[in-house]
């Protein structure tokens, strides 16, 4: 058997359940990437992949304004997480010892691995 793509996940429709089980969402991978088992649900409750074997490889799928999908993390996005975690931890009372270079530090942290994953909502 040929593998078409690099990942089981690539181009697939996936659906994500708030861990409260209140929530659903289906989320199309529009790359040949990796996917986070747990994201952060629109309403901003932890939400896990389930039913993953459900799945379904839909390469040509046109996402309507409003789905969300997952693209490849940008170092402009990256340096965006960066910044608001390091304010996060520090009003949480952890010592981050700020310093100009620490957001882009983390952001080249975030950046480490080719094709890490974002989320995008289509406009």
């Amino acid at each position: 058997m040929i593998k078409k793509y690099k990942h089981a996940e690539a181009f697939c429709l996936m659906k994500y359940r708030s861990d409260d089980k209140t929530e659903e969402e289906i989320i199309w991978n529009s790359r040949d990437g990796l996917t986070p088992m747990v994201i952060t649900m629109k309403s901003g409750k932890s939400g896990t992949h389930v039913d993953w074997f459900h799945d379904k490889c839909v390469p040509d799928y046109v996402p309507k304004p409003g789905e969300r999908i997952f693209i490849d993390l940008t170092m402009e996005k990256a340096l965006e997480y960066a910044r608001r975690n390091i304010k996060r931890w520090e009003a949480e009372g952890l010592d981050m010892r700020t310093g100009p270079n620490n957001a882009i530090v983390l952001a080249n942290d975030y950046m480490k691995h080719p094709g890490a994953p974002d989320i995008k909502i289509v406009e």
